[in-house]
């Protein structure tokens, strides 16, 4: 049984229930955006396009594709080609890939903003990158 596949979707889904419940509470974080990133790391880009997909259409309650959607879904790729041009190791690999996934999301998606609300992109970023690393030793742990 693959077990990386399942702890893959499991990584997806509980960045799902983390980002709507802290969500519900105020908080913005993009964990699915960190976890879609670590799985660029681990997976080739047919899964990946799956992970993708599932995300997008859990996030995306609107029957037409928003432009952020798009960026979104593009990030994980882009992780991905980076993975495959520069040979990090994943421990290395997967916070930087966040760090600029995360700031070319808000820098396109927001650019006014960007630099007025530094503070709270710079939690956001945090957050990511500390559910980043544990997304990363879950599946880590699912290899063995």
């Amino acid at each position: 049984m693959n077990y990386r596949l399942i702890a893959g979707f499991l990584v997806v889904l509980l960045a799902l229930l983390v980002q709507f419940s802290l969500g519900a509470a105020g908080v913005t974080v993009d964990l699915v955006l960190a976890a879609l990133v670590v799985l660029a790391f681990f997976f080739e880009w047919p899964q990946l396009a799956v992970f993708v997909l599932f995300a997008a259409f859990i996030l995306n309650a609107e029957p037409w594709v928003s432009p952020a959607i798009l960026l979104f879904s593009a990030i994980p790729f882009a992780a991905y080609a980076f993975r495959l041009f520069f040979t990090l190791t994943p421990w290395a690999g997967i916070p930087v890939a966040i760090f600029l996934g995360s700031v070319l999301f808000y820098s396109i998606m927001a650019p006014y903003m960007f630099m007025s609300a530094l503070p709270l992109i710079a939690l956001d970023i945090g957050g990511s990158l500390v559910f980043g690393e544990l997304a990363f030793a879950m599946l880590r742990a699912a290899e063995r």
